[in-house]
């Protein structure tokens, strides 16, 4: 962002004086003092264990430029500029509508229950190839961390692409007012956050908010394949344009045409009256629907084949999203930022596929946020994972009761244990005589299952060095 003070001022609501340091000019937003720079301004976010407004002091002597706050400050440096608002947070996307209004900028805005961050990923990709293109930070996708992302767009960048993400009701309206999409669209809905949402159609009704925001003459796009979402969909959005990776008579489909090397991946596509082939750096069908739902938002800016052929066979994803990385014989699949049941089931699948013969072992961490679900959801779980043909499977976490029994009903012969720590799964592993094959590590995010597998990086790379 480059804005002058008393333009965030107005644009934010804010009361207060721009001090006796002139008017600057901010072209940095930060809510953490340790990454505060030289000219930035500094966003005062109370939390529930810190409060940033006891790091105004802090920010100011690391060259902050003016300070954001929903009450005035002891402590500051005579003349600092203090910016006054009722809730910060609130003031914070206000600023971020601000700066997307003065650049001008067209938004795509993604949202579903499994697979945001990768069509964000594919979407900036393709978008990339039309022109300079903004994107959510990692997976900064909430109140605070959609806004971030915008005021990091800058002046050259005239496409946004951002996720949102949401876990409860009342969630999606205040992020949809800030980002106000060109384009919207919903690839998918799943179980994710029951425990607040309800069931599947609260979910759907939820993330289909989305749509009201459209700006005038925008352009909602969702899937046909999940009977809640579409109907919810409908209901928000009449001229919704339908995704499938099923066939019928959707205006926008996709199907997987499988591997063609380990970790690339071909997908035929219809956008409308163009039918093409592509290549990613993805494998399995489930991300069919994540490519077809960048390839379409493209498209509707302005993505031409070349653009979208380009985009997705470049696209590179980002670790902790089904990241796959070689050690020696060992393919390991970082998929640890979080998991619901439907991107659950969709990796497992997607691993098995990977592994083409090899041992598959699955490295599994709780779903958490289930709800009443959480042991029906569990006992699935195991069912699936022996359906995947893994040679051992590994859990960490609560229900891990119903994982044995979805995965004995099923007729699993192969390994199962329970570890608690990194290390007992190291230990564990020693036991199998499994050294090599694809070992896919996945769970919420409370459970880092990230520490699994670096534990597993680490040993096996101490094994190279001997």
């Amino acid at each position: 962002m480059r804005m002058t003070l008393s333009e965030i001022l107005v644009a934010t609501g804010a009361v207060g004086d721009v001090g006796e340091r002139g008017n600057p000019v901010i072209e940095s937003v930060r809510i953490d003092s340790r990454s505060v720079a030289a000219g930035s301004l500094f966003v005062c976010i109370p939390g529930t264990r810190l409060d940033g407004h006891n790091f105004a002091a802090e920010a100011m002597a690391k060259g902050a430029a003016a300070i954001l706050a929903d009450r005035p400050l002891a402590g500051l440096p005579a003349g600092t500029p203090v910016l006054l608002v009722r809730d910060t947070v609130a003031a914070l996307g206000k600023l971020a509508r601000s700066w997307r209004e003065r650049v001008g900028a067209k938004l795509v805005a993604v949202s579903g229950s499994a697979g945001k961050t990768t069509v964000k990923e594919l979407t900036a990709s393709i978008l990339g190839k039309v022109g300079p293109t903004a994107k959510n930070y990692k997976n900064f996708n909430n109140k605070i961390g959609l806004p971030l992302s915008m005021l990091e767009a800058g002046e050259a960048d005239l496409t946004w692409v951002m996720e949102l993400g949401i876990s409860a009701p009342g969630e999606m309206d205040p992020l949809a007012a800030i980002a106000e999409p060109d384009v919207a669209v919903i690839h998918n809905v799943g179980p994710a956050h029951l425990e607040a949402l309800g069931d599947v159609a609260g979910v759907a009704v939820e993330k289909t908010k989305l749509f009201k925001a459209l700006r005038p003459g925008g352009t909602a796009l969702a899937s046909m394949d999940y009977p809640e979402l579409w109907a919810a969909a409908k209901a928000v959005c009449p001229g919704v344009l339908g995704l499938s990776t099923k066939g019928g008579s959707a205006p926008y489909r996709a199907k997987y045409l499988g591997a063609i090397s380990e970790g690339r991946g071909r997908f035929f596509l219809k956008l409308r009256d163009l039918e093409m082939e592509v290549t990613t750096p993805l494998t399995g069908g489930h991300f069919a629907e994540n490519i077809l739902a960048a390839a379409a938002a493209a498209q509707i800016l302005g993505a031409t084949e070349e653009h979208i052929s380009s985009g997705l066979a470049t696209a590179v994803m980002p670790e902790q999203r089904f990241f796959c990385r070689r050690h020696g014989n060992y393919t390991l699949i970082d998929d640890t930022y979080n998991a619901n049941p439907l991107s659950m089931r969709r990796a497992i699948a997607a691993a098995a596929e990977s592994a083409q013969g090899k041992p598959l072992v699955l490295v599994l961490g709780e779903m958490r946020e289930m709800g009443s679900h959480a042991e029906a959801e569990h006992a699935k779980l195991g069912g699936e994972a022996a359906a995947s043909g893994a040679k051992a499977v590994f859990y960490h976490g609560a229900h891990a009761d119903v994982v044995a029994a979805g995965l004995s009903r099923q007729g699993y012969a192969g390994v199962f244990a329970v570890v608690d720590t990194p290390d007992a799964f190291l230990e564990t592993l020693a036991t199998t005589g499994l050294s090599s094959g694809v070992f896919l590590f996945k769970g919420s995010r409370s459970m880092h299952m990230e520490e699994y597998l670096a534990a597993l990086t680490q040993s096996i790379q101490k094994d190279v060095k001997a």
